[in-house]
């Protein structure tokens, strides 16, 4: 039986949307990159799931077309678009399962040195609540390493002021500086005023103690380098992508490295 691509796209990102229950940028994304790779096979009259070479072509126009992120981007919806397929149990062609899609070459240029990062780190205020906790979001990609993720998931118990530490997992952790430490405490304070603190209220809340979103993390360090007049726009991922260089240049060691960026990231080699 033919399994055609438009009709498998279009499954997918139904299931994306009223299964998975992505949210709304994630599932944008996903929709114009795999609309995108839908039209490319279309237009050279491939209808069906392409093959091995056919998708090796296309990863090498995408790679010379986009920048490493947005190239990570869609290269990370092809992954789970195939994934989904492999899972849905799906009898699809053996040269489409079986290519390897790469993961994009780490990119450290970034037109920003990581002690520019920590002086912009400590030139911002520290006025009221909201300046506080935006400056210790800051640090938290800046000079703890932190995905995304892993700052949304931080609880009040996870958190070891007396050892400088942030338990991540039960095979990761990561440092707090004194200063951080003290930004920390002076976050605290503020949070108790509205409630007190429970161990297991997230770190990173909004004002009905609710976590905040990815988005909102991503708008936060991207508000601040354009109101601080940064050289260069930042995001999480550059600040992880910064300090992880910084580790690299100090010649910490792997062990060291694996237990603050995780054993599997790419960071940590």
């Amino acid at each position: 039986m033919a399994i055609y691509l438009d009709e498998t796209v279009h499954n997918y990102l139904t299931w994306l949307k009223d299964v998975k229950k992505a949210p709304y940028h994630t599932f944008r994304a996903y929709q114009i990159d795999l609309q995108q790779f839908l039209k490319h096979f279309l237009r050279i009259d491939r209808i069906e799931l392409p093959g091995k070479e056919d998708l090796e072509e296309y990863i090498g126009i995408i790679k010379n077309k986009y920048n490493y992120s947005t190239y990570r981007r869609k290269i990370t919806a092809l992954r789970n678009f195939i994934a989904y397929i492999i899972d849905s149990g799906i009898n699809i062609p053996d040269p489409f399962i079986s290519i390897s899609l790469p993961m994009p070459d780490i990119d450290y240029n970034i037109p920003a040195t990581y002690d520019e990062i920590l002086k912009l780190n400590e030139s911002l205020p520290e006025n009221d609540y909201q300046a506080i906790r935006d400056k210790l979001i800051f640090a938290l990609f800046a000079k703890c390493g932190l995905t995304i993720k892993q700052a949304l998931k931080i609880k009040i118990k996870d958190i070891n002021l007396a050892a400088n530490q942030i338990i991540l997992s039960n095979e990761q952790l990561t440092f707090i500086d004194d200063s951080t430490k003290v930004l920390i405490e002076k976050y605290y304070s503020h949070l108790n005023e509205k409630n007190p603190l429970a161990l297991d209220d997230y770190l990173l809340t909004n004002n009905i103690r609710l976590p905040l979103s990815t988005r909102t993390l991503n708008l936060i360090i991207d508000k601040i380098s354009q109101k601080m007049n940064f050289k260069t726009r930042l995001s999480p991922t550059v600040l992880r992508r910064l300090f992880a260089k910084s580790l690299k240049d100090r010649n910490i060691n792997k062990t060291t490295k694996e237990m603050i960026l995780g054993k599997k990231c790419r960071l940590a080699s």
